[in-house]
């Protein structure tokens, strides 16, 4: 038979090993998996709170529906957040106002995610952009665009994604890559890291830098899976071999 002392001991052992169980299982913020992409690190936490401060004042408002809140986290993290548009930007950007359409879609990934939002991210060849899932119906979120990409009309909805699909360049200049498929598929928000890394593995590869974009591309492949990962690989495979023979 178990004394009280021993039952008590056994008890806060087990206290122990459960909270130590459940801080194991902590899921880490969209922000966070992101932001292990950054090379130095710097600025999460200070973007964490400004997250926060955005989520707080969302969730003390009222709206009329579902949607309307929807459109209003749109508003407030364009107008607190996004500022310059910029290429190939890199995740810790964002504390200095600067973002592409990947960084933005990580950061409302990140802001959704904490106002309760369900939501599918679309990887295009060129391209990737949200699908809200709403109460009052589906909303696309073009994040780059801060008058126009906020899309709840159905029938605009659907050209603007039949769009996509197609996979076509606007006003691309006659040295863009033009890839060998056309992708179209969901990625989830585990994912967005290794699409930072291929970004930053493109960037790499324009400016000649070889050893750096196959390291960005070995990181990117580690956590997602993108034909265009392969692509690069291979045209980077073509381009140091066609170096090592000069």
């Amino acid at each position: 038979m178990l004394t009280s002392a021993v039952v008590m001991k056994r008890a806060s052992l087990f206290a122990v090993l459960f909270s130590l169980t459940l801080a194991g299982f902590a899921q880490s913020t969209v922000l966070e998996k992101v932001w292990t992409t950054s090379p130095s690190g710097m600025g999460l936490g200070l973007m964490d709170a400004r997250v926060n401060k955005l989520v707080t004042d969302i969730q003390k408002h009222h709206y009329r529906n579902d949607i309307q809140k929807l459109s209003a986290i749109f508003r407030k993290t364009h107008s607190r957040f996004l500022h310059q548009y910029i290429k190939y930007t890199g995740i810790e950007e964002l504390t200095e106002g600067k973002y592409d359409c990947l960084t933005a879609t990580s950061l409302f990934a990140d802001i959704l995610t904490r106002t309760g939002y369900n939501y599918n991210i679309i990887e295009t060849n060129y391209h990737i952009f949200i699908v809200v899932n709403t109460m009052n119906g589906d909303v696309v979120l073009e994040t780059t665009d801060r008058f126009g990409g906020f899309i709840s009309d159905k029938t605009k909805m659907n050209k603007t994604i039949h769009e996509y699909q197609k996979n076509t360049l606007q006003a691309a200049s006659p040295s863009e890559y033009k890839y060998t498929f056309s992708l179209y598929q969901s990625v989830d928000a585990d994912q967005l890291a290794g699409l930072l890394y291929f970004n930053q593995a493109v960037k790499a590869f324009n400016q000649r830098q070889w050893a750096e974009c196959s390291e960005k591309l070995s990181a990117a492949s580690a956590t997602t899976k993108s034909p265009r990962i392969a692509e690069l690989s291979a045209l980077l495979y073509a381009q140091s071999d066609i170096t090592t023979t000069k």
